[in-house]
């Protein structure tokens, strides 16, 4: 007697295609790499516009100003605020221990400026990470609630989600700094280099603060 035709399913053999581990990792990782991509234009969208403090004519509303070393221009700028009467006084983080303070005060001061009186020189940050801490522990010991944060724009984004971690309770006003080169389309090689090695920086950054 011949078996029923199943009413219900498929006839044949019964065999299940096998499961295929591969096609679900490339599948994962291609929606890895889509929220990458996304995440990095939308990072390179909101990258700030340049400050121009040669057309800030009024004096920023801060207790003080922080600098953070890895560009001339970025210092040339903390320094224009503050002889407009920005701030207290300005740090410079993570100067470079070959520099002296004469070094600096020849570049950026002079005897009608505010250099010699109101400004302070931190040599220990080597990284923002150290950079972030430097800038608390000055913040604390001279009892600043607002400050204004200088450095390129580029750098902005990951800066302020260090120091927000570092000092909560404390005003940050950004200043961003044009920095060379980023003018260039991002088909640049260099430019897009350092775009990327940046986004993964923030990134990283992102989780630590966050995850801990």
């Amino acid at each position: 007697m011949n078996d029923p035709i199943p009413i219900f399913g498929q006839s044949g053999s019964g065999k299940r295609t096998p499961f295929r581990p591969l096609r679900l990792l490339a599948g994962i990782l291609a929606i890895i790499v889509f929220i990458g991509i996304g995440g990095f234009i939308q990072f390179v969208l909101e990258i700030p516009e340049p400050t121009d403090p040669a057309a800030q004519t009024a004096p920023m509303d801060v207790d003080a100003l922080v600098v953070l070393t890895g560009d001339r221009d970025r210092i040339m700028s903390a320094v224009q605020l503050l002889e407009n009467g920005s701030g207290a006084r300005l740090l410079i983080s993570g100067v470079n221990t070959d520099i002296s303070r004469e070094d600096l005060a020849t570049q950026f001061g002079g005897p009608d400026t505010r250099f010699d009186c109101c400004v302070d020189l931190g040599f220990r940050a080597r990284t923002t990470v150290g950079n972030a801490d430097e800038t608390s522990k000055w913040v604390s010991e001279k009892g600043y609630t607002s400050l204004a944060v200088v450095t390129s724009d580029y750098h902005m984004p990951r800066s302020l989600v260090l120091l927000r971690n570092e000092m909560p309770d404390v005003t940050l006003l950004p200043v961003t700094v044009a920095s060379s080169g980023m003018d260039r389309p991002l088909g640049n090689v260099r430019v897009a280099r350092l775009l990327v090695t940046e986004y993964a920086k923030y990134v990283i950054t992102l989780l630590r603060t966050r995850f801990g």
